[in-house]
């Protein structure tokens, strides 16, 4: 029998409940149930309504955050995010998929906006944004010492800095950029070789920088980060 007959055969993926949740919040905004500015109920109503821990309507709603799609707003809770922001980030996805970036041209881009902004959130990051961030960095720990690869948690502390640069262009290049690296990162398993656990110790390194001010570590220190993927790039095949 040859061989190209099971060419055709496909991966089967495992939906997890936190992707369903979000595909099931995601379709509520989609088909206009929910509208910008409302307020989502907490972690505990939804995991009781959908018959899950709340760990999952966590992840979830993490991963509405990532893509834009809701935010949460200190002491107010999770809102779906406005149709200005939905408007812009549907704009940049279409020009990108447009473009159809690889992964080199991707992390060059990254390079240039993510160094400004580590520098420009060491100077302009309030106690929250810093709450923020310290609680990303505390959730790719805890993935890294459950052993997975963490790859969201990862970025999302990425996110966390752009958010902090109270530059709203900047932050929404860099979470499109950075959520299309997922691709790239599951692709080619760029966490192997304990990659996820020295991308921890130099996320705690920036962190520290941007909390103490100093622009110019916090930049040095995001270059250095970020040399590294670009170190990986002879390898992609």
């Amino acid at each position: 029998m040859p061989k190209e007959i099971f060419d055709n055969l496909r991966e089967i993926v495992i939906e997890k409940p936190s992707d369903k949740i979000a595909d099931q919040i995601n379709e509520l905004i989609s088909s206009g149930q929910l509208k910008p500015g409302d307020k989502l109920p907490s972690e505990r109503l939804l995991s009781e309504k959908l018959n899950v821990g709340r760990i999952y309507v966590r992840d979830a709603i993490r991963k509405l955050e990532f893509y834009g799609i809701v935010k949460t707003l200190p002491q107010s809770g999770t809102i779906v995010a406005d149709n200005q922001d939905s408007a812009f980030v549907g704009m940049l996805t279409n020009a990108l998929n447009l473009i159809n970036p690889d992964y080199k041209s991707l992390m060059q881009v990254r390079n240039v906006l993510e160094i400004e902004a580590a520098g420009s959130a060491a100077e302009k990051a309030q106690p929250e944004d810093i709450k923020q961030m310290e609680e990303a960095v505390d959730l790719l720990a805890e993935k890294v010492s459950e052993g997975e690869a963490g790859l969201e948690e990862d970025l999302m502390f990425h996110v966390r800095i752009a958010e902090a640069t109270k530059n709203d262009v900047l932050k929404y290049l860099i979470s499109y950029l950075t959520s299309h690296m997922q691709n790239f990162s599951k692709k080619y398993d760029i966490c192997r070789d304990k990659r996820n656990i020295k991308a921890l110790k130099e996320h705690r390194q920036i962190l520290e920088h941007i909390k103490n001010g100093d622009i110019d570590k916090s930049r040095e220190s995001m270059r250095d980060h970020l040399s590294s993927l670009f170190d990986f790039t002879p390898k992609l095949k």
